[in-house]
């Protein structure tokens, strides 16, 4: 922060009460995220309860994660993982030998999972694929939000249009062929 924004901040805070008030707030910081992630973890489920995907399911938990798995492998099979600021194709939620996945993810067939991500900024032996904070709201930060914090405040506060963005993303691996990959992954790779 440049001296004279500092100067203007300091200025805000012309009472005993007001900066305590701030200070309360910049306590109260995670709770504040961790509502508005909430807020979009349940604006996406609500939506795609009521998509009736005969082939597909969503199981959200803590206050920001939100998976996408084949009904038929449960979902501890791979799936489609969103938590805050990343959004991936993960393997190790315990019923896959990634050693298995590793060897058949060699095959070309499966680089049309790949396929489905806008970009992929991270991928390793347990992820397929990870774009980090890749949402556009027509800000300076559209395509690689600098943090989580930042981009929480839009999953509280432009909801609908976070969850559309987060929904469309999901549906690129809905299709009839990358169902039938991740069929193919859960099937061949099951741990035993």
């Amino acid at each position: 922060m440049n001296e004279e924004l500092l100067s203007k901040a300091m200025a805000l805070f012309d009472t005993p009460e007001k900066w305590n008030a701030f200070c309360e707030l910049l306590n109260r910081r995670d709770d504040i995220q961790n509502r508005w992630w909430r807020k979009l973890q349940q604006e996406v489920y609500r939506r795609e309860l009521t998509t009736n995907n005969p082939d597909w399911d969503i199981y959200i938990w803590n206050n920001w994660d939100i998976r996408w798995y084949l009904k038929e492998f449960g979902q501890n099979s791979l799936c489609v993982h969103f938590w805050g600021d990343a959004f991936r194709v993960f393997l190790n939620y315990g019923n896959l030998d990634i050693s298995k996945c590793k060897e058949l993810l060699k095959d070309s067939k499966f680089d049309a999972i790949r396929n489905c991500f806008d970009r992929i900024d991270y991928s390793n032996d347990e992820t397929i694929g990870q774009a980090d904070r890749n949402f556009s709201f027509g800000t300076i930060y559209d395509g690689k939000f600098p943090d989580a914090r930042t981009l929480s405040w839009y999953a509280g506060n432009r909801t609908e249009e976070f969850a559309d963005q987060l929904i469309a993303k999901v549906w690129k691996f809905q299709t009839t062929e990358i169902t039938a990959l991740f069929k193919e992954i859960n099937e061949k790779c099951k741990k035993e």
